[in-house]
This record gives structure tokens, sequence and C-alpha cells, in this order.
């Protein structure tokens, strides 16, 4: 009688855990700052052509809530997602490929909450750029241009993820994959900030500004070679290719 007791208690007591985790989202709310900033841009912006769809801010996070890519998956504890919000993606993903689906499941929430926090911090960086001070034809304005270039071809990490998130393929080759797409756009995140933040550092210096020029037609052009690799080793995995 005792024993049932225990087993029926234990039973509930894992039920009310699971039902607890079932209304828990691993993906952050927006700050008050962050929220109060975005209300500000929405009220600016003009309304939309009548019969037109008007635009969404954070698609992805709507996509990831949508597939419940915000919930943790059963079993595992938030202790987990917690820990791996304190390591890079490189350090955890790029060792996933060959493990088997049971394993690299449990990580797919914290690769879309990776995503979904890109587009928040998006939105901080357009923020950066556009309080950058330029004049007409300057230098400054050239270097702003190509920051806009570069951040655009950043973004276009998220659509190959829009692209392939509901391809049946391997989930550690999945794991991989979007581990290296967020190790790269955050490595080009964080240069377009440090640029921002040191803006004024090479005011009328047309030698220095040229290198920066030269040196970021390279990362977009590094950028487009990699999404390249990445989009055609989803296809592979998808067709069950090797690479």
């Amino acid at each position: 009688m005792v024993d049932q007791l225990t087993r029926e208690t234990a039973s509930l007591e894992i039920s009310s855990k699971n039902e607890d985790l079932s209304n828990i989202s691993i993906i952050p709310e927006l700050s008050e700052e962050e929220q109060r900033l975005l209300d500000e841009e929405i009220k600016k912006r003009s309304k939309p052509i009548e019969g037109t769809i008007e635009p969404v801010d954070f698609p992805l996070h709507d996509i990831v809530k949508e597939i419940g890519l915000d919930k943790p998956v059963e079993g595992v504890d938030l202790e987990f997602y917690e820990d791996l919000k304190t390591k890079s993606a490189k350090v955890i993903y790029t060792k996933l490929k060959s493990v088997p689906d049971a394993i690299a499941r449990k990580y797919l929430p914290d690769l879309a909450r990776r995503f979904v926090e890109f587009e928040r911090r998006v939105k901080r960086i357009e923020r950066m750029l556009w309080a950058l001070p330029r004049e007409d034809k300057s230098l400054e304005e050239d270097r702003f241009e190509i920051l806009t270039e570069l951040l655009d071809k950043t973004c276009q990490g998220m659509e190959i993820w829009e692209e392939h998130y509901e391809r049946k393929i391997p989930l550690g080759h999945r794991c991989n994959l979007e581990g290296e797409l967020i190790h790269l756009m955050d490595t080009k995140f964080d240069l377009i900030e440090k640029i921002c933040k040191e803006f004024g550092k090479l005011k009328d210096q047309r030698d220095e500004v040229n290198n920066e020029r030269d040196m970021l037609r390279y990362e977009i052009r590094h950028c487009d070679m990699i999404y390249t690799e990445i989009h055609e080793k989803f296809l592979k995995s998808y067709l069950e290719m090797d690479w």
C-alpha cells in the first residue's frame, strides 16, 4: 500500500513538472527597453496600403513558437538550456554531426533561441547604424552603406534557417549546420557592432577607410561562400548524400 502511494505521488509530481515545463519558454521576453523602442518604431511607420500584409517584426519567433521549439524537450531540465546559453555555438555544435537523433533533439530549442535572439540583435544594430554621424557623399556615408550591406548579407543566414527548418534530415546534421550558421552570423554582427562603437576613430582618414572597405567586402564574400556551402550541405543531408 505504501509503495503504491509512493508511486502515485511520484507519478503526480512528474505529471505536474511536465505540465509546468509545457508553459515555460526558454526564449526570454523582450526587455522593457526593447519593447519601448519597438513601440516607438511601430508608431513612426506608415500605415500599410490596403490589401497588403502588415510587416512582422519577429517572423522567426512566430515560426519557433508555432512548431514548439521555444519549449524545453520533454525530460530535459531547464538547467541544461541555461548552461547552453553560456557557451558559444562553435564550442557546442561542431561536434554533433554524427550523434543520434535521440541526443541531438534536445539541442534544437537552444538553436532556435539563438536565431530568435538574432532577430532582436538586428533591431539593435539597425539603430546603431542609423545613429552614426554622416553627411551626404562623405567617407562616413560610404562606411555606413557598406556596413548596411554586410548586415543585410549576414541576415541571409536567417533566411537559410527558414528555408530548411522543416526538411527531414538527421538531427545531428541539423545541429552542426545551424551551429555553423550561428557562429558565422555572430562573428559578422560582432564586427559591425565594433566598427559602430569606434566609428569616430577613422574620421577623415581616407586610406584607413579604404582598407576597412576592402576588409568588409571580403567579409561579404566570405558570407556568400559559407552560406552556399551550408545550403548545399542541407540539401545533401535531405537527399541522404554524404558531405
